[in-house]
């Protein structure tokens, strides 16, 4: 009898200790470059691991939020943050670029051009700061290229001098999406 309760015994604490180990049941996310945004879970074992040298290309066109902030933009920090932890981030070669346009255009504009194109229901509920401006001059600071298409300004009516300072702006998304990829950066659209 004390065999069979010693065994379940052990098998309980093993069962217990996988379970525990696991880093995605009770994930503990981790922020090592980009903290509040893209938090990441080690995951040390897992197969295709960041590899230093990679340059990657994000094109967000999406307006949809995680949060206060555009997912397109907390997935970048997702992504540096990955490759951060890893020891592949950018004192090892990895190279990011961000183009935004379409209903995205939004995010890159300062405070003062959002209000001035914030809809009147927002006003009405006065949400016109910009809350995606911190998180892009984080990501710039990190050495992340950001864009916006010129093109989409100009459609939507919007100077180039109501784009936030980190923002660099380019001809047109097409252009930063063919002059990245003859880079060989790897494209990853974001709709």
């Amino acid at each position: 009898m004390r065999f069979v309760i010693a065994t379940l015994l052990l098998a309980l604490m093993v069962q217990a200790t996988a379970v525990a180990g696991d880093p995605t049941g009770q994930p503990a996310f981790e922020h090592p470059i980009i903290k509040d945004h893209g938090g990441t879970v080690v995951l040390s074992d897992a197969e295709q691991q960041p590899k230093p040298n990679s340059k990657v290309q994000l094109d967000i066109s999406s307006a949809e939020k995680s949060g206060s902030v555009i997912m397109g933009l907390d997935r970048a920090a997702l992504i540096l943050n990955q490759y951060t932890q890893a020891k592949a981030g950018s004192e090892y070669g990895f190279k990011m670029a961000l183009v935004l346009h379409g209903p995205a255009t939004l995010a890159v504009l300062s405070h003062d051009a959002y209000a001035k194109h914030a809809k009147p229901y927002l006003k009405d509920k006065g949400q016109i700061k910009n809350a995606n401006l911190e998180l892009l001059k984080r990501l710039r600071e990190a050495g992340v290229q950001i864009y916006v298409c010129g093109q989409a300004l100009a459609h939507q009516g919007i100077d180039t001098s109501d784009v936030a300072p980190e923002v660099k702006v380019a001809v047109s998304a097409a252009t930063v999406n063919i002059n990245l990829q003859m880079d060989n950066f790897a494209y990853i659209p974001f709709r």
